[in-house]
């Protein structure tokens, strides 16, 4: 994800949106939360 906020255009990793799940669940994130994390709109 930090990848994704310095170049919102590039591909993220397997590994990367592994880790990205791992903190959503240790913050308990609700996926509102998540949503608006990965940047999302509206």
């Amino acid at each position: 994800m930090i990848l994704k906020v310095k170049k919102p255009t590039s591909v993220t990793t397997n590994p990367e949106n592994q880790i990205d799940q791992l903190v959503y669940q240790l913050y308990d994130l609700t996926e509102e939360e998540i949503w608006i994390v990965e940047g999302g709109e509206g």
